[in-house]
């Protein structure tokens, strides 16, 4: 008894301190405090389980080309940087990435003004995409068709975009099956993290959680990586776009949803955006 007495104390002592232990993983702008997601308690015997963060709503702000820019020369030592492309709507910019001769793939948030389906984007409406070109400088393209989901975004952030003229020098990005929890993975968009340089497109983490249409990813979203891609580590394929923050501002977590690329609604809406007819298409969200 005397000794049980003895050892209380120092029982106590470790377990605060392995609550308290923090968990550093490389995010934007140096290391970062992060957090795996939120866990749940189901009922099964005391076991807890990893779940994507609440839903988001309502309209999200895009920021301007003001507030966002794009390096003066592109990054192009991989692949995947020269499939990365910058989008400028009447809305604001996003990021995307070239998955086709003339397609683009980027958040379903990004577009706006346009219901499902295919959708002939109206002469003179300022709607183009900045490509690396040969010469190692940024080209433009005018979006002649955007493809959308039968869906809202919270469901299926995902749309394609059809470019007026095929893009020649950069090799577009196949589209992979996303890892299970733990691959490596990497995102590229042209958001920028308070600290960091305009120049720096590209962040690494890892897969935390997998769900039927969407990823969880231990990388802190920066204001305008959205509709960026997220590409394999280990094959370099494309397998999902950047869509959300799934924690609050202020806190210490850096996790953002991503949507997959190799379910069968995105594969289906990518498959179908060149062939298709304006109006002629209907993508549902298989859930």
């Amino acid at each position: 008894m005397a000794s049980r007495a003895l050892l209380a104390p120092f029982v106590t002592t470790l377990a605060l301190s392995a609550a308290l232990f923090p968990l550093f993983l490389p995010g934007c702008g140096g290391a970062q405090q992060v957090s795996f997601v939120s866990q749940e308690r189901p009922d099964n015997g005391g076991e807890t389980s990893v779940r994507l963060h609440s839903e988001p709503g309502g309209e999200r702000e895009l920021p301007s080309d003001s507030e966002i820019v794009e390096p003066e020369h592109p990054l192009v030592g991989t692949k995947s940087e020269r499939a990365l492309v910058h989008i400028h709507t009447p809305d604001g910019v996003c990021s995307g990435a070239v998955v086709g001769a003339s397609t683009v793939v980027t958040a379903q948030q990004c577009i706006k003004g346009f219901p499902a389906g295919s959708n002939i984007v109206p002469e003179g409406r300022d709607f183009h995409v900045e490509v690396a070109s040969s010469a190692l400088t940024w080209t433009q393209r005018r979006v002649k068709k955007i493809v959308l989901p039968s869906c809202e975004w919270a469901d299926l952030d995902v749309a394609a975009l059809i470019l007026e003229s095929p893009v020649e020098w950069v090799v577009p990005l196949t589209v992979g099956t996303m890892p299970g929890p733990g691959a490596k993975v990497e995102a590229l968009g042209f958001g920028t993290c308070p600290g960091e340089a305009h120049t720096k497109v590209s962040h690494e983490g890892g897969i935390l959680n997998v769900e039927s249409e969407a990823s969880v990813v231990d990388v802190r979203l920066c204001r305008g990586d959205v509709g960026g891609p997220i590409v394999d580590r280990a094959g370099g394929d494309i397998v999902g776009i950047i869509s959300h923050r799934d924690d609050p501002e202020g806190s210490p977590r850096q996790t953002t949803t991503v949507f997959r690329l190799d379910t069968p609604s995105s594969r289906e809406l990518l498959s179908l955006a060149e062939k298709s007819e304006p109006g002629k298409l209907s993508i549902a969200c298989k859930r």
